[in-house]
């Protein structure tokens, strides 16, 4: 079986053999994952301190890099041969007793501090967890428009293990080919270390490309996926195949000097890169590099040295520790987060950080080093991979739990929701601020739609072009034979007032082109390039103002998101776009955007509505910290064009509410819900003619 199981390479050298056996305990590693782990601490705890702390993950790749080529190299010199089982058995027992440990407390925990509208999500990313895809999923929610606001759930993290257990997958088999060409090849100058090194070296600079690439088109999924972050563990392999041949043992001044820059590198990044760098990229470049010098100058001495720092015991138990001081620091964020409603008092910090060290002692001392070494899966490696499938088969189906509840708890709500709706009693969504002052509830408790349901309650998104789109193609909608065309224009705010503007050009006899891109606004200004989500709308602006002034629309309606960011004061921006428009006979109409807000904790409304259905009073907003400076409106003010605002619609004289006529008002977090915006169409009607005069 071992043979079967092993690939079996050239023999190892009898000649030339090193002097001295390579140091299988590397102090100076085990410090840098406790520098690692203790930046990711720091920068999710309290930001402040490390603005750039998130880079604790990519020295984190480095080191996994390094290591394990390190022991596939040297398997394969030492003994000619990679036993591929043995190898992923190790992983196993290493990685999985942990990480399923973390998803199931977190999957038992969704019930007592999650929100209902929240559990399917939650059980979404478990399984993906288990199933080590999570940075793809968070890829696709992220360059999804619709979801790349969710909220971050507690087994987020779980994205860089998975990056890193795919890399534990594929790069074996790459070390492995490389040993066996060059164990065919015979020739003095091709090693398996200097093939391997070629092949590493290719795939760091493909995938560099590739991720300075993403990250430069503005591309938020770049952050998550494998192929744009491989190319930082294939660094640290490329450490591995060279350095035994780089005689470094004999300078240990430069060792030393190098060590300190190393360190100095990862500090400098660490207080100055923020949220707002271009990441990864070329700014990972610089981490990398950093955590590469560190292990490149191994072990030093005499001055300037840090051995008595990297040996010191509460630094290597943190680096032994460190895998399960990352499991467990981000549920507890997340979970004090939830609680607390808002960011951590200095304090505050530092009691979580004591309670993840807690939990991460726990799980080392009897969670990760018994598994490890337990004799009935350490006595074959199949043993190993057969207790890991079954153990994740039963966390899988665990792991569903939470969406059959919410599954369950949503159908009835929505067969409740279903009756009022089609009742619609009197003051319903809006018109309860006409009948009853805008109560929440005019009907029983039931609201429309569920909280669970909501975030999929709005308009046709395929009438919207995607952030990242080069040109808008307009839908056609309303009255389609009609011979008056009125244009919507803008960005999401706008476009979700299509469906209750579609209902009105039936009823009124007009076309209705819709023109709307997501994060765009229909101003001249340039918007800020932001990490998350690049942004250069004025092109495509440009060319929906060159097919409106051609295609000449009775008017044209303009909304905007006020929360979005401009490289200068956006209102001169929009005044261009309005008087192109003007002088083209075209008639603009500013309608101002709808009341939006920030919750404790950043709490989104339908996660508050779902976990006080009876009483959602606490879950809207004041009405002076929901409304904001409308730049489109300013312009149009100034111009003495027509405004609609729909504040009224939304708000009384000092709060605006979750939930009015039984209807939830949000969505998600300055979205309006479909159902809410189709009970104001009367008013929206009333309020268009009169502008239209």
């Amino acid at each position: 079986m071992e043979a079967m199981s092993s690939a079996v390479l050239a023999r190892p050298s009898q000649q030339g053999a090193p002097q001295r056996a390579p140091r299988r305990f590397l102090p100076e590693v085990q410090a840098l994952r406790a520098l690692a782990v203790t930046l990711v601490v720091i920068y999710h705890l309290y930001p402040a301190a490390a603005p750039g702390g998130f880079v604790g993950v990519d020295v984190f790749f480095v080191i996994s890099g390094f290591l394990i080529t390190s022991h596939l190299l040297r398997e394969a010199t030492s003994t000619g041969r990679i036993s591929l089982p043995k190898f992923w058995a190790a992983r196993i027992r290493r990685i999985m007793p942990a990480a399923i440990v973390t998803v199931l407390a977190v999957v038992a925990a969704t019930f007592a501090w999650w929100p209902p509208s929240q559990w399917a999500e939650i059980s979404r990313q478990a399984i993906a967890s288990l199933l080590s895809v999570e940075n793809w999923v968070l890829a696709a929610d992220s360059v999804d428009y619709l979801a790349a606001d969710n909220a971050p759930t507690a087994v987020q993290h779980f994205w860089s293990l998975g990056v890193e257990e795919q890399f534990y997958v594929a790069w074996p088999l790459l070390v492995l080919a490389a040993a066996f060409v060059a164990s065919r090849v015979k020739s003095r100058r091709l090693s398996a270390r200097g093939l391997s090194a070629l092949v590493f070296t290719a795939v760091i600079v493909v995938s560099l490309v590739y991720s300075i690439h993403l990250v430069r088109s503005g591309d938020p999924a770049a952050y998550f996926v494998t192929t744009a972050r491989v190319w930082e563990l294939a660094a640290g392999g490329l450490l591995a195949a060279i350095l035994p041949a780089a005689g470094w043992a004999a300078h240990n001044t430069v060792r030393v000097t190098t060590a300190l820059l190393g360190v100095a590198v990862l500090a400098g990044v660490a207080a100055f890169y923020t949220d707002r760098t271009p990441f990864p990229g070329q700014g990972a470049i610089l981490p990398v590099l950093g955590t590469l010098a560190v292990i490149a100058a191994g072990r030093t001495a005499g001055l300037g040295s840090l051995h008595r720092l990297t040996d010191w015991a509460p630094v290597q138990w943190v680096g032994n520790a460190s895998y399960s001081l990352y499991l467990w620091h981000w549920p507890v964020y997340i979970v004090a987060t939830q609680l607390l409603g808002r960011r951590f008092h200095w304090w505050e910090a530092l009691a979580l950080t004591a309670l993840s060290l807690l939990l991460a002692w726990i799980s080392y001392r009897w969670i990760e080093t018994p598994t490890r070494r337990w004799k009935p899966i350490s006595r074959g490696p199949w043993r190993a991979v057969l207790a890991g499938s079954l153990a994740t088969a039963v966390a899988l189906g665990l792991a569903v739990v939470p969406t059959l509840r919410a599954s369950a708890i949503t159908e009835q709500q929505q067969a409740a929701a279903a009756q009022l709706l089609a009742s619609k009693p009197d003051g319903f969504g809006a018109a309860a601020w006409q009948s009853a002052d805008g109560a929440a509830f005019v009907d029983g408790t039931a609201i429309v739609p569920t909280a669970a349901t909501v975030s999929r309650d709005q308009p046709d998104s395929r009438c919207m072009a995607k952030w990242d789109a080069t040109s808008v193609k307009p839908c056609t909608l309303g009255d389609t034979t009609a011979s008056r065309t009125i244009a919507l224009v803008g960005d999401s705010h706008a476009h979700q007032w299509m469906d209750a503007l579609d209902t009105i050009a039936k009823a009124e006899h007009f076309k209705l082109q819709v023109f709307t891109r997501a994060s765009c606004p229909f101003s001249l200004t340039p918007r800020t390039l932001q990490r998350d989500r690049h942004t250069n709308c004025t092109a495509t602006n440009a060319q929906t103002l060159d097919t409106l002034v051609k295609e000449k629309p009775d008017a044209v309606i303009v909304a905007s998101w006020t929360g979005s960011a401009y490289v200068s004061d956006p209102r001169p921006g929009f005044a261009q776009a309005y008087q192109r428009l003007s002088d083209a006979g075209i008639t603009p109409v500013v309608l101002r955007d709808t009341p939006w807000g920030t919750l404790p904790g950043d709490q989104y409304v339908r996660d508050c509505v779902a976990m006080h259905p009876a009483d959602p009073s606490s879950c809207g907003f004041s009405r002076k910290a929901a409304l904001h400076t409308d730049g489109a409106v300013d312009a149009a003010k100034q111009l003495g064009l027509a405004v609609i605002d729909p504040t009224s619609w939304f708000c009384s004289d000092t709060r605006c509410p979750a939930v009015v006529g039984n209807v939830i008002v949000w969505r998600d977090k300055n979205h309006v819900s479909d159902t809410y915006l189709s009970t104001v169409i009367p008013q929206l009607g009333r309020e268009l003619d009169a502008a239209l005069g």
